[in-house]
């Protein structure tokens, strides 16, 4: 009898999971979401998930910028200047770049290092200096073309950390930026490890990839009333309904920024919390960025 009713409880407890995902996916996919096209092959959506419209219970503002990399003609970038910070817009004017999002985890003091492996062009700028964990279990790497791919530490367990912190010197790149944890790999949820930084909502930063495109998404967070952020559960649900077969996790928190040209309020189109205020006043100064920039 107890075996039954324990049976009975997982059992409903799996079905009322699977209903409130449905539910959030169901608010997402029908959101009128506000559309622009900002060039050839790249469109900036975003909506913002409050009143009736809330999605995983919580107040969201998200934007994503999709760019197909066969018809926008262009190529990715990263931008870094050693021993200095930078705010990811100032990175993309002074590359000419069309879109832009913040890049991986760094120092907030001299010498601004990166903690994880950054390679841009075939130079090798930061080694990986601290134990990460799971926020060093993946990589974006761009080909010699400017083709963005997204590699894992542990190829038979996506999700998990590799022994060796030198791991992404084996991508044959150009240009790598290690981060994480992975959200995606070829379409499956990867392994997310019970920690605070994972359960907690924060502001987040994404890249998403399926086939020639790419998504760039910004989560906002740390306002109560506007934007409070997801846990990395729901972020990796938010890149699975986009439609992302592969996803990482980028630096989150006061550093996510998402930029594109030509956009008020200086280029920055989410909500950057470092002024704790929901406007468009607070990006970080920032030590790596992740550009497109236009042929």
């Amino acid at each position: 009898m107890k075996k039954t009713i324990l049976l009975t409880v997982i059992a409903m407890a799996m079905a009322f999971a699977v209903s409130a995902q449905n539910r959030d996916s169901l608010t997402f996919m029908n959101a009128d979401w506000s559309v622009k096209q900002i060039d050839k092959g790249i469109t900036l959506k975003q909506f913002h998930f409050t009143g009736d419209d809330k999605i995983f219970d919580s107040h969201q503002y998200i934007s994503i910028v999709e760019i197909d990399v066969k018809r926008a003609k262009g190529r990715f970038a990263l931008a870094n200047d050693p021993g200095k910070i930078t705010q990811t817009s100032k990175f993309a004017k002074d590359s000419g770049a069309v879109v832009a999002i913040n890049g991986t985890f760094y120092n907030m003091s001299a010498p601004y290092n990166c903690v994880t492996y950054f390679k841009k062009n075939g130079l090798l700028c930061y080694e990986n200096t601290e134990k990460m964990e799971q926020r060093d279990n993946a990589a974006v790497a761009i080909t010699a073309k400017g083709v963005p791919f997204i590699e894992v530490a542990d190829v038979e367990n996506p999700g998990g950390v590799s022994d060796n912190q030198a791991w992404p010197e084996r991508i044959e790149a150009p240009s790598v930026v290690a981060s994480g944890p992975i959200l995606l790999k070829d379409g499956d949820e990867a392994y997310l490890k019970d920690c605070s930084f994972n359960s907690k909502r924060h502001p987040r930063s994404a890249m998403g990839i399926r086939g020639k495109k790419v998504f760039l998404v910004a989560v906002d967070g740390r306002s109560a009333e506007h934007a409070q952020g997801m846990t990395l559960w729901e972020f990796a649900d938010i890149m699975r309904f986009i439609g992302a077969e592969d996803a990482i996790n980028l630096d989150g928190g006061g550093s996510t920024t998402l930029y594109v040209a030509g956009e008020s309020e200086n280029g920055i189109v989410n909500h950057p919390s470092d002024n704790k205020k929901f406007d468009r006043g607070g990006e970080r100064f920032v030590v790596n960025s992740i550009l497109f920039i236009k042929d």
